[in-house]
């Protein structure tokens, strides 16, 4: 992934998630289960490990999103902002 760095500046840590899996699956009586999974990289192992981010029944797809939404957030925390 290319970084646009300004002079002096270094490029952020790389982050070791790899991929996040997103499951939304219909339920009988019109609910939803929610299921979030990472795939990160161990770095001393140089494998891959499958972390359980959420897991929940939910009755709107609005609230499913929620769910997806402060879980893939959790994942990395802001990035500093540049001085201008």
């Amino acid at each position: 992934m290319p970084f646009d760095i300004a002079g002096g500046a270094s490029a952020p840590a790389p982050s070791p998630i790899q991929f996040v899996n997103i499951e939304i699956t219909p339920l009988i009586g019109g609910q939803f289960s929610v299921v979030t999974l990472a795939t990160l990289q161990d770095e001393e192992e140089l494998e891959f490990v499958a972390q359980d981010l959420a897991n929940a029944h939910v009755d709107s797809l609005d609230e499913a999103l929620a769910v997806i939404r402060t879980n893939v957030a959790a994942l990395n925390p802001p990035l500093p902002h540049a001085a201008t």
